[in-house]
């Protein structure tokens, strides 16, 4: 009787694999990512505060003021040993935002050019390709 021919691996049969789960972020990444985006949000908007208070726009300043005084009770209320020890270095960053001279004209102002990003030194974001298939 013949015999098969056998190479040099035996043949396995394939093996059943479960879909890969989902990965959630861990209840501390989200609360690590809840702080950083509450702590850019308070410093995205005081700087504002700043800007339009220094360019004579108080109805903006003020608008944006309540936001951050929003965004401060809730740091408070839901980091409260970690706000405490940041608080004051930001209050120490926004003195400076203070002390800084602005132009009459908002859009040639120097100090936010640089702040905001327009100026000459700016890095553009190059859009990706769209690929038609």
């Amino acid at each position: 009787m013949p015999q098969p021919i056998q190479t040099g691996r035996p043949a396995q049969a394939p093996v059943a694999r479960q879909r890969s789960a989902r990965q959630f972020p861990s209840p501390r990444q989200v609360r690590e990512q809840d702080w950083q985006a509450l702590v850019g949000t308070l410093r995205l908007l005081s700087r504002l505060v700043v800007e339009r208070t220094k360019h004579r726009l108080p109805d903006d300043a003020d608008a944006l003021a309540r936001q951050a005084v929003l965004i401060e009770a809730e740091l408070e209320h839901d980091f409260p040993t970690r706000w405490p020890l940041l608080h004051p270095q930001l209050l120490l960053e926004e003195a400076t935002w203070w002390a800084e001279e602005h132009d009459d004209d908002l859009l040639s102002c120097r100090s936010c050019q640089l702040q905001n990003g327009i100026a000459s030194e700016r890095i553009d974001v190059i859009r990706p390709h769209r690929v038609s298939a």
